[in-house]
């Protein structure tokens, strides 16, 4: 990157040199005004010359009327542009560039997001190229001049909905969702669309010399996203000096207490990455060479002999290949920093991650900075953060992590959905009102092989979702016929042809089945869910499934997101919302009567999908990509 650097400051400053020691070069058409002057005898008049802006404003207007080769835009949206700008340049003045084009093109071939496709994407070879070629003489240097300001205006436009879009090909994106979904994979992902005016942004910041005042409005604002593209500048000066080097191959894992040659290498990898400080320091330890010849009855001679072989032994010891306690806690450093299991032993899966190389993590980091782009900008003062592929739930206030928990998302089948909403309530002893794929492709098997599972599990079957109906009896469902003639309807949604398949006049009069647990330890619930209302049915919960929070990958839910301690949750919330009284909740939670809990103040959820971030101790953080999102979007790009 350091190479390209300034490449375009050179070019503009030897531009602007040469623009600026021009005449001002104009048409021939003139503004004549007369004006009144005292006189004895008649009335003078005065030819009042045009300024640079009004003649410069008719040359852009007549130049906007004729059909031009734009770059990027059309010629109706390039207009409007320049209507809101009183059909003034944006980029030049009688002096020649202004310096704010540098700015412009700096930024975007500097910028190390897209510092891979910059050139191409944004046709900063044309731009250069114009600026190469102006035509200096009088008759055609305001129509060069006009036309390199358009370019720079299209630029500007496109680098502004980058920064705002990213560049991610979104249809495309959602059109392999769209293919998960024939496949019973309903994956959801949202896109927050920024709402700016970029150019009235263009205006303010030309008028204060200030392009970040437009790209500040439009750009991520994502915890420490300033630090994660700070770290593609480190993974290029790995890259640069011969990449991260390969941990070989070994039969079995590596601890505490062994030797080999490997290890000297997975030393070597681990200061590469800062997990590990520094080196080992060899050293002698004098309990392993000293003797005493009063206890061992050994002569000077015989001591001597022994200190000699024990001290070239110690010599031919490298320290470097031995895995000590220091070495171990830098392996549990890269573990964490990888979403792997800390133990603190390098096994397949440890050793598989050590080898990924510099180009990959910068490739990641790229692809989840422009992730980034889709989230909303302000995403609150307080506010909630799920991130998938780490299986965790944080809750900032003002920048400051309050609440770190682990969750369980959904498995790969049932992907837990991408998006913004607002948490607005709490419910405690939730009834769990069961979903109908779930009701239809996991209970209803059951009652087939026993219809009387839904008393056992304390599940009630309504014709509606009020748990407070009477409710239908199970053993008068015929329920093999039933499940049946439900897959056979959703056979025929998929595919035309298949034909329906007959069943009894007692099964086609039968209602919607609603089938809702009620409150107890026993429902998947537990006792207490937090309510963010969207389209997905998806919630944060409680679980009876403990023992899942101990696992390192944590993707097991429908959809849903399980909390590994919702009663911290809400007495983090209580501390911001007096509606919740912790005393009073406590003795709803000892009973089984379901209690709503509206917020004072609605608090912004947003649950995201980033496989490589800083967190917020500033470690650069990578993880596996569960639900292969990753791999389906880096191909997309641009």
């Amino acid at each position: 990157m350091s190479k390209n650097k300034f490449i375009f400051s050179i070019c503009l400053l030897t531009a602007t040199n040469l623009f600026a020691n021009l005449e001002n070069n104009t048409t021939n058409e003139t503004i004549i005004n007369t004006v009144p002057t005292t006189s004895t005898n008649n009335l003078e008049i005065k030819e009042i010359e045009p300024t640079f802006e009004e003649l410069i404003s008719i040359d852009l207007k007549n130049e906007l009327k004729l059909k031009q080769k734009l770059l990027f835009t059309t010629n109706k949206y390039l207009r409007t542009y320049y209507k809101q700008n009183n059909y003034l340049p944006f980029w030049f003045d009688e002096k020649g560039i202004k310096e704010i084009s540098l700015t412009l093109l700096d930024s975007i071939k500097n910028d190390p997001v897209i510092e891979p496709h910059a050139t191409k994407a944004f046709k900063l070879e044309k731009i250069l190229d114009a600026l190469s070629n102006i035509d200096k003489s009088p008759e055609n240097y305001n129509k060069s001049m006009i036309q390199i300001d358009f370019m720079l205006t299209e630029i500007y436009d496109r680098y502004m909905r980058y920064l705002s879009k990213g560049t991610i090909n979104w249809k495309k994106f959602q059109r392999r969702l769209n293919e998960l979904k024939r496949k019973d994979i309903l994956a959801d992902w949202e896109k927050f669309n920024v709402k700016t005016d970029s150019k009235k942004l263009l205006i303010e910041a030309i008028n204060k010399n200030d392009l970040n005042i437009a790209f500040s409005q439009v750009n991520f604002t994502y915890p420490n996203s300033d630090k994660l593209i700070s770290e593609i500048d480190k993974l290029e000066e790995i890259l640069e000096n011969g990449d991260y080097v390969k941990t070989p191959n070994f039969k079995k894992s590596l601890r505490v207490g062994d030797k080999s040659e490997t290890i000297k290498v997975l030393r070597k990898r681990l200061i590469q990455s800062n997990d590990l400080t520094s080196n080992c320091v060899q050293t002698i330890v004098a309990d392993e060479i000293i003797t005493n010849n009063i206890q061992t009855n050994e002569t000077s001679s015989q001591i001597a002999q022994k200190e000699k072989l024990v001290s070239n032994e110690l010599k031919q010891i490298d320290c470097e290949t031995i895995f000590d306690e220091e070495l171990k806690e830098a392996v549990i450093s890269f573990q964490k920093n990888h979403g792997l299991t800390p133990d603190g032993v390098v096994g397949p899966n440890t050793r598989k991650f050590l080898n990924i190389s510099a180009k990959n993590k910068i490739d990641q980091i790229r692809l989840n900075l422009e992730r980034m782009r889709w989230l909303p900008r302000d995403l609150g003062e307080k506010f909630l953060l799920v991130n998938i592929p780490d299986y965790k739930l944080k809750m900032y206030d003002n920048g400051e992590v309050k609440l770190d928990m682990n969750v369980v998302v959904g498995e790969k089948k049932h992907p837990t959905p991408i998006f913004s909403n607002e948490m607005s309530y709490i419910v405690l002893n939730p009834y769990w009102k069961i979903p109908r794929r779930i009701a239809q492709k996991e209970l209803i098997p059951k009652l087939v092989d026993n219809p009387n599972y839904v008393n056992e599990k304390g599940i009630r079957i309504h014709e509606g979702w009020d748990p407070n109906t009477l409710p239908l009896d199970a053993n008068s469902i015929n329920w093999q016929e039933y499940h049946a003639y439900l897959e056979n309807k959703e056979a025929i949604k998929k595919d035309k042809n298949v034909e329906p398949i007959e069943v009894s006049e007692e099964t086609l009069a039968l209602p919607a089945l609603r089938f809702i647990q009620t409150p107890s330890n026993n429902n998947p619930l537990g006792r207490m869910k937090f309510m963010f209302p969207n389209k997905y049915s998806v919630y944060m919960h409680d679980t009876n499934a403990k023992s899942l929070f101990r696992r390192t990958t944590r993707a097991f839910s429908h959809g849903c997101i399980r909390l590994a301690e919702p009663k911290e949750l809400l007495k983090t919330i209580s501390k911001y919302d007096s509606n919740i009284n912790i005393t009073k909740a406590d003795e709803v939670l000892q009973e089984s009567e379901k209690k709503d809990i509206g917020l004072k103040k609605r608090i912004p959820v947003h649950i995201v999908y980033l496989t490589s971030w800083v967190d917020e101790n500033g470690k650069l953080q990578f993880r596996d990509d569960i639900y292969k999102y990753d791999r389906m979007q880096k191909d997309l790009i641009f």
